[in-house]
């Protein structure tokens, strides 16, 4: 038995480059972490073992702002929500800001607590080895937010410039209480609770059939629920729903629970709980004879729920509000005077409405199956060869199929690419500049429904937008855990090793393989394939993402070798003792060789210009018979056709 326990302080230094007073910057206290453990190993009897495990963990961080003692020292801005930090005073033209926004530590606390607890029986008898066991997680976030309470006010050169001139300066307009725009963010909901759990159980069996033949069978099952907040305070979008303000087109606002009314989306999450995580797992050694092992395996392994991000996949839109306020483009008008104030034309929250998000975005989309975990096939065949005491070589075929692996693959609020042949018009407003009033129609495409221009506060209102599915949304609603990638690998696997002996040892291996995926990475990360920049491929044309994976090495040779240098006692050279032996005994010489083909290259066209709507760039097309490089693939000189430094 074991109890392990382990507490951990981080003290965090104030550094700013401005003083306290107006600094940008933030500091960390407190910062502790808390880890505990207990293992408790009991032999029940000469064939029966039992092994209990739990473990906690929590990091307990406050995050403020340099500048909060000196509050008391700069003016207060009517209107916003807090005066508990100086507020954000920024400026345009590259001008250093004052005043960080993240409010005060002690009210910025974040807390992890995560436990988990596995027990696992093994069970001896005859041939067999079973094991039987299962294991409990509890993930959890306690977050405490306070920033961006006290505003952010941004200055800007055009209120102090002339009219379409490259004139004026933000440190000017800040002395003239000219704000070019401003925010500030009023919360009725200051703090998230995520929680999310998993269970696992399996049974096993190592099944020593004859002195030549071992089989490993078994099944795992896993099951993770949807994260939720502990008190329903989340909200997310719905695509089936209906839309008050929207003249109850689909898509709304929801709200966790039933608690809120008729905006209540009924369940804790948006996600249908799945309980079909069964993965059996099987492997067969065979011993063919007593230098020839033949081995195969074939098992599904499941991966977590993922919900990436600080805040557990959630959003708290209509529990909170950002107001914010600009100038008119190209205008000397401030959006207020800095003394007077934010202005307070606006509803706070908390404003529990379906058509809360029109006119915007919604925080947070999670697809309504994105709870079916990701997982593996895979499967390998090896053939291993002893041919001397000391030298062995082992030759195998390995594969893996990824499937409903995490993406950014489909957002759900895109235009078809067959709408491209519409051409610019996609790009006109309704916006009538010369009436200044909105147009019902534009080209024969009408607004979706009465209001709707007015309602478009985030984006321009134009005949791309109104043909979007949910037009009442800006942006294109990427799932925040959709898990609709997919992927392939296949390789030939050869080894080679001689075992240390006569003062050298040597290690080769050889892999030719093939990696096809249309996955960005274990975890949402950008879509690494395309250079950290999703929407390159149509979700129109999903089955065009599916390519050679940008880490792909379709070949690597690797050798090594540590030969003892024989000098010393007991060497060919140098057989003696005293301090020439031990000067020249003891050394080795090793190396190690690594050959290999390189990464694919790919390269898209930055001068595209499609519509955000369409969710797509352009990449570059090759002509049949063309060749897109200037030299050969097998000797490429990054020098050539550089210009000459001038």
């Amino acid at each position: 038995m074991s109890v392990p326990s382990t507490t951990s302080r981080k003290r965090s230094g104030i550094i700013s480059e401005l003083p306290q007073q107006i600094a940008s910057e933030t500091f960390s206290a407190p910062q502790y972490t808390f880890i505990d453990r207990f293992n408790w190993d009991y032999t029940i009897s000469p064939a029966l073992l039992n092994h209990a495990a739990f473990g906690y963990l929590d990091r307990d961080e406050g995050y403020g702002c340099v500048d909060t003692k000196f509050v008391n020292q700069v003016p207060q801005i009517p209107g916003v929500a807090a005066h508990n930090v100086p507020p954000v005073i920024a400026f345009s033209d590259n001008f250093a800001q004052f005043g960080c926004g993240a409010g005060i530590n002690n009210k910025n606390i974040t807390r992890r607590p995560t436990a988990i607890t596995n027990d696992m029986l093994t069970w001896i008898r005859a041939k067999h080895q079973f094991k039987f066991g299962g294991e409990y997680r509890w993930v959890a976030g306690n977050i405490h937010q306070d920033g961006s309470q006290l505003g952010t006010f941004n200055f800007a050169d055009a209120e102090t410039g002339l009219p379409f001139t490259n004139s004026g300066n933000p440190i000017a307009s800040f002395l003239l209480e000219q704000v070019d725009s401003g925010s500030a963010t009023f919360l009725n909901v200051a703090s998230r609770y995520p929680r999310q759990h998993a269970y696992t159980w399996f049974v096993g069996d190592t099944w020593r059939v004859t002195p030549k033949l071992t089989v490993d069978y078994g099944i795992r099952w896993d099951e993770y629920s949807p994260s939720v907040e502990k008190f329903n305070k989340f909200s997310f979008f719905d695509p089936l729903g209906t839309n008050p303000g929207a003249d109850n087109r689909s898509g709304r606002l929801a709200f966790a629970g039933s608690q809120w009314g008729a905006a209540s989306f009924g369940r804790r999450q948006p996600e249908f709980v799945w309980h079909k995580g069964f993965a059996p797992r099987i492997g067969i050694a065979y011993a063919w004879n007593p230098k020839t092992v033949i081995r195969a395996g074939y098992g599904i392994f499941y991966d977590q729920a993922f919900y990436p991000g600080w805040g557990g996949g959630m959003a708290q839109d209509g529990f909170y509000t950002n107001a914010s306020f600009s100038a008119a483009p190209y205008g000397q008008s401030a959006a207020f005077i800095l003394s007077q104030g934010l202005p307070q034309n606006f509803q706070r929250p908390p404003v529990i409405d379906s058509s809360f998000d029109n006119g915007r975005g919604v925080s947070i989309y999670r697809p309504f199956d994105a709870n079916r975990l990701p997982y593996a096939q895979q499967w390998n065949v090896s053939i291993e060869r002893q041919f001397t005491s000391d030298f062995y070589i082992n030759a195998a075929y390995v594969a893996n199929k990824g499937t409903r692996l995490p993406s950014d693959n489909v957002p759900i609020n895109v235009l078809n690419p067959s709408l491209l042949s519409i051409g610019s018009n996609l790009n006109k407003s309704f916006w009538d500049p010369k009436t200044q009033t909105f147009l019902d129609t534009v080209d024969g495409v009408p607004q979706p429904y009465p209001g709707w221009a007015q309602q478009m506060t985030a984006c321009t209102p134009t005949v791309a937008q109104a043909l979007l599915p949910y037009p009442q949304y800006c942006g294109t609603m990427q799932g925040e855990n959709e898990n609709a990638g997919s992927s392939t690998y296949h390789a030939f696997q050869l080894k080679a090793e001689k075992r240390m002996s006569h003062g050298m040892y040597l290690l080769g291996s050889y892999t030719w393989s093939k990696l096809l995926t249309s996955a960005s990475d274990n975890t949402q990360s950008g879509s690494v394939t395309w250079g950290g920049v999703n929407g390159v491929i149509s979700p129109f044309e999903r089955s065009r993402n599916k390519s050679l994976a940008s880490d792909d090495v379709p070949q690597i040779l690797s050798l090594t070798y540590i030969y003892d240098l024989p000098f010393g006692p007991g060497q060919r050279f140098a057989n003696r003792g005293g301090i020439v032996g031990k000067a020249l005994g003891g050394w080795e010489m090793s190396n190690i060789f690594r050959v290999s083909s390189g990464t694919p290259f790919f390269f898209r066209s930055n001068k595209c210009n499609v519509p955000g709507q369409f969710a797509e760039g352009c990449i570059p097309g090759i002509l049949p018979g063309a060749n897109p490089f200037v030299q050969s693939k097998s000797s490429f000189d990054p020098g050539r056709g550089c210009s000459p430094a001038q």
